[in-house]
């Protein structure tokens, strides 16, 4: 009897359990804004009339990204006027929305856009206190041509004091090409964070085919051969790249920025 008890308990905590995390995976899946089935649920009835329901009280995401994405189509489509004015209703709301969601999709929409309202917003959002803005900031950066996106990169790959940041804009560099790309990326090869050289590494690798892999010393003379006496940085710096290979002085300030400080020549006046 007492063995029979306890299969029937370990049956009913298996049962159980079970349910849990179905309900769970349910809750994510429909539940959370970005799930796989909450992005169908327009055509589910039961979330349809859920939010209805919710609109009624305030702008849903899914009713406040669809006029986002809207907006943007409609100015792609249309003059460089609509797209510089859907540049600023996007870049209102990366500055003045509540809702986080909403402020990183209207980042990501920018991308899309190609006019000087837009590149003005991306490159104020790289700014953005928030780190996970300016994470998207450098998606959308990605998608413009490299002289307007390559030295922002670059000033973020050098400058930004979080760290999954400046790995994100050496990933980002690393989808351009040319020996612009390579300078741009290579200021952080003898950075002093180990994941931040091995991203660089990935990213030189990728822009320039060469099958180096993690070899930093073979890295440091690819890219001295590759820039040297040819092309300047993408920026210009006040120091050389064999300054940052061959110099005996620390890379990084007390602040944790590198030195030597660089104008930001994307700002305007």
């Amino acid at each position: 009897m007492p063995i029979k008890m306890a299969s029937q308990t370990k049956n009913n905590v298996v049962t159980y359990t079970l349910l849990a995390a179905s309900l769970g995976m349910c809750v994510s899946l429909t539940g959370c804004a970005e799930g796989v089935l909450w992005r169908t649920g327009q055509y589910v009835p039961w979330a349809q009339n859920k939010w209805i329901e919710e609109e009624k009280i305030a702008d849903t995401l899914f009713v406040k990204k669809r006029e986002m994405r809207e907006r943007v189509e409609f100015a792609i489509n249309g003059t460089q006027q609509d797209q510089q004015n859907a540049a600023k209703f996007l870049a209102e709301i990366v500055r003045r929305d509540s809702i986080l969601l909403h402020r990183i999709y209207a980042v990501k929409l920018l991308g899309q856009l190609d006019c000087p309202a837009s590149l003005k917003a991306l490159q104020e959002a790289t700014e953005n206190s928030n780190s996970e803005i300016r994470i998207a900031a450098i998606g959308s950066l990605e998608q413009l041509p490299a002289d307007e996106s390559l030295p922002r990169l670059q000033e973020i790959l050098m400058d930004d004091s979080n760290t999954d940041v400046r790995l994100a804009a050496a990933r980002a560099i690393g989808e351009f090409s040319g020996e612009q790309a390579i300078a741009a990326v290579a200021v952080a090869l003898d950075d002093q964070d180990p994941a931040l050289q091995r991203r660089v590494m990935q990213s030189l690798e990728k822009i320039s085919g060469e099958p180096l892999g993690i070899d930093l010393v073979a890295w440091e003379q690819y890219v001295k051969a590759t820039t040297s006496d040819r092309i300047a940085p993408t920026r210009k710096l006040n120091s050389t790249l064999d300054d940052y290979f061959e110099s005996d002085t620390p890379k990084r300030s007390a602040d944790n920025s590198f030195q030597p400080k660089v104008e930001k020549s994307w700002q305007t006046p």
